[in-house]
């Protein structure tokens, strides 16, 4: 798994659902970890856009802080999207132990 490859985005959302405890919360723990949830959304005639962005976070000595967003464009008829993309940046720590953090937790979902 590398950050922000399909399996690790299947992962996210998967850990995201199943520790999100009412699937509303904007912000929960899993275990340590501190987990905060955004959206902005904007509608209007013409397009609608969401944007979600998640802010995971370990603290201590070899703490990190991932951001993760979900963007999302629809036309005026908000049928179906036309534009939907995701992404994963590291902004305080280390890449690996990010990475350490989301396969431990991997393997207690199976």
């Amino acid at each position: 798994m590398k950050l922000g490859d399909l399996k690790f985005f299947n992962l996210f959302a998967l850990l995201a659902l199943r520790t999100n405890p009412d699937r509303t919360a904007d912000r929960w723990k899993v275990g340590a970890v501190s987990w905060t949830r955004r959206r902005l959304t904007e509608r209007g005639p013409d397009f609608s856009v969401q944007i979600e962005v998640h802010t995971v976070e370990q603290d201590g000595r070899r703490g990190w802080v991932l951001l993760v967003g979900h963007e999302t464009w629809w036309d005026g008829k908000r049928k179906d999207a036309f534009r939907n993309g995701r992404w994963a940046h590291v902004t305080k720590g280390a890449r690996a132990d990010v990475l350490k953090w989301f396969a431990a937790q991997e393997n207690l979902l199976q």
